[in-house]
């Protein structure tokens, strides 16, 4: 009888010199004792791998089999330097790893996702072509099937789990990004990343350092990030058609190639070459800087939706189309095609035309529906003989395109609610006398005094009596002292935490006196270089500019783009709006300057007088674009402030005497 071996069996310690080959941290004694507590069938397993794969233990690879997979984590539990879990070879995250497929192991998750795209096919229930991971059955149609039959305890809903997936509780975790203890929303081979942490990431990818791409960054190479790929992982993130990172807000591609595939369900099956309108426009938005609000005005703009619903028909569009859409439409759905009617302007998909005169004619129509036919005639006639020539002239010298509905729309407006008075009456327009013009006057709001202009017009034609109407009251301008002058203005050139446009807007307020709707209105080639100096053009002279003033227009004319829908689009205007095309309205501006202590008016008047004082009118007149009589007026206001800082300083030497 032969003698009872002593020792554990060579096999036992080999597996133990392969297992502290690569982990110098773990004593042979340990290993020794971890080899004794397996399974012969796991030990057999494992040390099979060890010999196809040393490292193993420390290069995080998915091929690892379940056995060398409850090592690795009995030695991560024991702390042990230098091992590395393993993680799935699809999704990248560090999950326990079943199935083996071509190249490695997948987690439980990713093991139904290849098995569900493993058979494709009409769904039993919907009859759509979809993976079909239950009884021949899509997995939506499976889980509203489950989802009938049960509901979450918590919420109440009907969930095909319970709790639902809402309301269950995840499990809190050190957050591997910002370090805080809070539920996991993914596991990325860096570590578990919170909610927070997780959307910064996916919204904002990083560029990786070690490859220069422009990545989701869930991995770390000798601590900084790094993509998946470059730390031996595979990019769950990844777009498969283009390799960019995906789109957060839609499954499966990136914003660009999502919007590529819009653009063609929107535009294919149109006739391309030089007659498709609508060529500019797509490429245009196809090669944008910012995809994602090009996708989001696709998916969820109402203009979208009428542009598409306008391209169903096949033909091609024209402005008379969309003012056909406007008038059936109330004041938002009008406001609507406006705005696209911005947007393929700004494209070029339509040919420039006079808005001014379309819109004030739409106006007038929706004033019509709700008055008397007799009203018509009188109305329309004052409007094209009176209004439109006097707001095509005013487009010559101002740009302000809101401003100029604004005033043939309150003409319109008030000429309307005097006829119905009238009509109340019972007394024709002809036999309207002053006393009654009075007494309506004095019984409402100031602005009924915009009745004059039509007054004027019917008294010329024979429509009415010569009924005088007085000028609105306008008080006197109020001026900034000449110390409040100076320290804002000085404030605007050199405050670094003012917005930039309110610092450029202000001091061209400040010093040319501009009002503030023309200021809103300046072309981005208003602040050009000639002969190597800076110079603003407000009208037909140059300005030549300060060297601090002429640096914080440069800065401000060459600013990045605002980011949003509306960098997307060509735009002319230094001061330019969310709406395509548009520049801010006088209103939008003047706010912003009130908002950070620039009182428009007041600035503007103290500018005027300054400038007043300094130069003649005839000379300011060319170089500000403002009217000669205006500047005249001024200039009789600055000579009057300082005849009375005369006779202040007069009088006040004959007291001291």
């Amino acid at each position: 009888m032969s003698a009872r071996r002593a020792g554990p069996p060579p096999e036992w310690v080999e597996l133990a010199d392969r297992i502290t080959a690569f982990l110098p941290g773990l004593s042979g004694e340990a290993a020794a004792r971890i080899v004794a507590g397996m399974t012969p069938s796991a030990r057999g397993r494992t040390r099979a791998h060890f010999i196809r794969h040393p490292d193993a233990l420390v290069s995080g690879a998915s091929d690892a089999p379940r056995s060398v997979q409850a090592l690795i984590i009995r030695l991560a539990e024991a702390e042990v330097p230098g091992v590395r879990q393993p993680a799935c070879l699809r999704c990248g995250r560090v999950r326990p790893l079943r199935r083996a497929v071509p190249g490695g192991r997948v987690c439980l998750g990713c093991e139904g996702t290849l098995a569900q795209r493993g058979n494709v096919g009409p769904c039993t229930v919907c009859g759509e072509d979809r993976p079909r991971p239950s009884h021949q059955i899509c997995a939506r149609c499976r889980r509203l099937q489950v989802a009938a039959t049960r509901s979450c305890s918590a919420c109440g809903k009907s969930a095909p789990m319970d709790p639902c997936v809402t309301c269950r509780p995840r499990p809190l975790a050190p957050c591997a990004l910002c370090a805080t203890s809070a539920p996991v929303d993914a596991r990325w081979p860096l570590g578990p990343v919170c909610k927070t942490c997780y959307r910064q990431a996916r919204r904002h990818p990083g560029t990786c350092p070690a490859c220069e791409k422009t990545r989701v960054l869930i991995a770390r190479q000798n601590g900084p990030r790094v993509c998946g790929p470059c730390a031996g992982h595979p990019d769950p993130y990844a777009c498969p058609r283009c390799s960019n990172p995906r789109s957060y807000n839609v499954r499966g591609l990136c914003d660009r190639c999502t919007l590529h595939d819009h653009l063609a369900g929107l535009f294919d099956g149109r006739p391309a070459g030089p007659e498709d309108q609508y060529a500019r426009m797509r490429s245009a938005l196809a090669a944008c800087d910012r995809p994602a609000t090009a996708l989001n005005w696709l998916r969820n703009s109402g203009s979208a939706a009428l542009l598409t619903k306008v391209l169903a028909d096949g033909r091609k569009l024209t402005h008379e189309d969309l003012d056909g859409l406007a008038a059936a439409e109330d004041r938002d759905g009008a406001r609507m095609v406006d705005y696209l009617r911005g947007i393929l302007l700004a494209h070029q998909a339509l040919p420039e035309r006079d808005e001014l005169p379309a819109r004030i004619e739409r106006h007038l129509a929706r004033v019509l529906l709700r008055r008397p036919k007799q009203h018509a005639v009188l109305l329309r006639a004052y409007v094209r003989w009176s209004l439109l020539p006097r707001a095509r002239r005013r487009e010559h010298r101002d740009h302000a395109f809101a401003n100029r509905l604004s005033w043939a729309q309150q003409r319109i407006n008030t000429a309307a609610d005097f006829l119905a008075t009238v009509d109340k009456t019972g007394i024709a327009l002809a036999e309207v006398t002053q006393h009654d013009l009075d007494r309506w006057l004095t019984g409402g709001r100031s602005t009924r005094y915009e009745v004059r202009d039509f007054l004027l017009w019917t008294g010329r034609r024979g429509h009415s009596r010569d009924l005088t109407v007085p000028l609105r009251p306008r008080p006197d301008p109020v001026a900034l002292d000449d110390d409040s002058h100076w320290e804002v203005l000085h404030q605007c050139l050199t405050d670094t935490d003012l917005p930039l446009d309110v610092r450029a807007a202000g001091a061209i307020l400040l010093l040319f006196g501009q009002e503030v709707t023309r200021i809103a209105a300046l072309p981005t080639n208003a602040v050009t270089v000639r002969a190597s100096e800076t110079v603003l053009v407000l009208d037909r002279v140059p300005i030549r500019l300060p060297a601090p003033l002429a640096r914080l227009l440069t800065d401000f004319a060459d600013r990045p783009r605002q980011p949003g829908w509306a960098a997307n689009h060509p735009n002319p205007w230094l001061f330019p709006s969310t709406d395509p095309g548009r520049h801010v309205t006088g209103g939008s501006l003047v706010r912003r300057l009130t908002a950070h202590g620039i009182p428009s008016r007041p600035a503007r008047a103290a500018a005027l007088v300054q400038l007043a004082q300094d130069m003649p009118p005839a000379v300011l007149a060319p170089m500000l674009g403002l009217n000669l009589i205006t500047l005249t007026r001024w200039r009789a206001r600055a000579a009057t402030d300082w005849t009375a800082y005369l006779q202040a300083r007069s009088s006040g030497r004959s007291a001291s005497t």
